[in-house]
């Protein structure tokens, strides 16, 4: 696939001439990436630059249209493709992936920023797509508080926004759900089935391996306030409801959880009129596996336990629900303990936390006592129901931490090596495009002609 590009920066006008050239679309984007964004942004913000400048582009390229290198189409410059390896990685990891909606390849837009609110284009522009619409955009709030800003038009990604999502651990799918409202990735350039988008946590280590899927609650009224705290413990919750779905707490349904008919979840600005908000739940999938949904980031302020005497555990601990059944199913309460257990070794991992030690990993009721937390009972009155204590629990989660520390080093692989294969260089173009026709019609599909000096 090939896009058409006039060139009228002089860097571009010295390489490719002032004609209208054919370009690779990947290697195009290996210029537009790094010309869009800073080239030092996380990798998930590339990503999810990547997937949006590649969208564009293909929309333009079917339908026949010669774009320029300026922001009137997408900045490209062919400085930045050949010395922007972060760039280059983003788009590799991405290739062929396009936004789609309702099977079509939508038309996407972006900007710098949307001064905290992402806009409708039909408000903005005479056309209107059902995947933009108006909402409040907590990252580019975040981000404009952190370094001011010159909005633009609003319509799709705000480009600030979805860096300070990705340095705050959202995924670029998440981002491009966020900005793209209903739209999909899709692969092979629109043509093949949705992505399966997979979590990128790193598996625990020591021989234990938790279920651990991400699905932040971008719409709560906590995730919106965009506070963050240096995480200094763990503390453990249970819902106190015999409920032990996660689809009563988390939404919407991604395919695993199911649907939440009441639509009650907590993914919302204030989930029953109250302003709540945890990072993790634990608890049954639809088709009854146990599993972990991380909802806020991390190092985010969550809304968990209110506060006490000698100040808020909101200020200083991840907080970890554990849905609760009606309290006496010892095969649920043994998967969701094990469960909540490896989490805990994970974040302690994580953040360099000693669960042995005082007041790092607690559960509520343990934080009411040290005057940091409301006066609730969980997890208390379950766990010795089950022959379980939060001194059991914390010694469980020392054991996991020191058994992946005796564990041994995994053996280093050689890295991957890729061999390029060239066949011949042209200083004429009609010559190189006969070559590269004869070498497509030799069945290397991918082959592409490679400007240089």
């Amino acid at each position: 696939m090939n896009v058409t590009i006039r060139m009228t920066r002089a860097e571009n006008i010295a390489q490719f001439g002032t004609k209208p050239v054919e370009i690779p679309i990947e290697e195009y984007l290996c210029g537009v990436v790094p010309a869009e964004v800073y080239e030092s942004s996380h990798r998930e913000a590339l990503k999810a630059q990547a997937v949006a400048a590649r969208t564009f582009a293909l929309k333009r390229a079917l339908a026949g249209t010669i774009m320029d290198d300026t922001t009137s189409f997408q900045a490209y410059r062919y400085g930045l493709a050949t010395s922007s390896p972060r760039s280059r990685q983003a788009v590799e990891e991405t290739a062929g992936q396009v936004l789609c909606y309702d099977d079509t390849i939508i038309d996407c837009f972006y900007s710098a920023s949307n001064g905290g609110l992402t806009k409708r284009s039909g408000d903005v522009w005479r056309k209107h797509y059902p995947y933009y619409v108006n909402k409040t955009d907590p990252w580019d709030i975040a981000a404009n508080a952190e370094k001011k800003t010159k909005a633009s038009h609003g319509v799709g990604i705000s480009q600030i926004g979805a860096m300070w999502a990705a340095k705050n651990g959202v995924p670029y799918n998440e981002i491009l759900a966020f900005y793209y409202d209903g739209a999909v990735i899709v692969s092979d350039y629109g043509k093949r089935r949705n992505l399966d988008i997979e979590d990128n946590t790193p598996e625990p280590e020591g021989g234990h391996k938790m279920n651990l899927r991400k699905l932040l609650f971008v719409n709560n009224a906590c995730y919106k306030a965009g506070k963050t705290m240096p995480p200094k413990g763990i503390m453990v919750h249970s819902t106190g409801a015999n409920n032990p779905n996660l689809r009563r707490y988390v939404g919407p349904d991604d395919g695993l959880l199911g649907k939440n008919q009441y639509n009650n979840h907590w993914n919302q600005d204030k989930p029953g009129g109250r302003q709540v908000c945890v990072h993790a739940f634990l608890g049954k999938l639809a088709d009854g596996s146990i599993a972990t949904y991380q909802t806020l980031p991390w190092n985010m302020r969550g809304w968990h336990c209110a506060s006490g005497s000698k100040g808020s555990g909101n200020d200083t601990h991840i907080s970890i629900e554990i849905c609760e059944d009606n309290l006496t199913d010892a095969t649920y309460f043994n998967a969701v303990y094990k469960e909540a257990t490896e989490l805990s070794a994970y974040l302690c991992r994580q953040y360099n936390l000693d669960p042995a030690k005082d007041g790092v990993l607690i559960c509520h009721a343990e934080g009411y006592k040290r005057g940091i937390a409301s006066n609730h009972a969980d997890v208390m009155h379950w766990f010795p129901k089950h022959d379980k204590s939060m001194d059991t629990f914390r010694a469980d989660v020392k054991k996991l931490l020191d058994a992946a520390s005796t564990s041994p080093a995994p053996t280093p692989t050689e890295p991957k090596k890729l061999y390029r294969v060239q066949v011949g260089a042209f200083s004429v173009k009609t010559n190189a495009d006969a070559m590269l026709a004869k070498v497509k019609a030799a069945g290397f599909s991918d082959a592409f002609i490679k400007y240089g000096e």
